[in-house]
């Protein structure tokens, strides 16, 4: 999510941008620092250099295909797993609860559905933000 490009722009944004419950007490040079248009640490800083910003994305990209299936041994009959998608785990490939996404900007969600990914293993995509509910050992 970025911040507005225009308008207000509270604390509680800038806590939903960061994945942050604390609304106070920032430090909005410290925090400009990590925006995908970085303000210089130590510089006065404005609510309004923030406007437009996003936190930029760390994904990691895995192999899988992107041809989905309803169920996982449907998925792991697949042969190919030659295309590229990203997650935002920390592992090599996605676990449950890791969002998964067509692209690197992390801006396009992998749609539902279960897919195959070449760790031989399947992960199935529900509720419609790309976010894995299960993984499957292909046998």
């Amino acid at each position: 999510m970025a911040i507005p490009a225009s308008g207000p722009i509270s604390m509680s944004m800038l806590a939903t941008e960061f994945s942050s419950s604390q609304t106070s007490d920032y430090s909005l040079g410290g925090l400009g620092t990590k925006l995908s248009s970085a303000v210089t640490y130590g510089q006065p800083v404005s609510m309004s250099v923030f406007y437009g910003q996003s936190l930029p994305v760390s994904l990691t990209s895995f192999n899988y295909n992107r041809n989905s299936q309803e169920e996982y041994e449907e998925a792991c009959a697949l042969e190919s797993t030659d295309d590229v998608a990203y997650h935002n785990g920390s592992a090599s490939y996605p676990v449950a609860n890791d969002s998964v996404f067509r692209n690197s900007t992390g801006t396009t969600a992998v749609a539902n559905g279960t897919y195959k990914m070449a760790n031989n293993k399947a992960m199935t995509i529900t509720g419609g933000s790309g976010v894995v509910s299960e993984i499957n050992d292909c046998e």
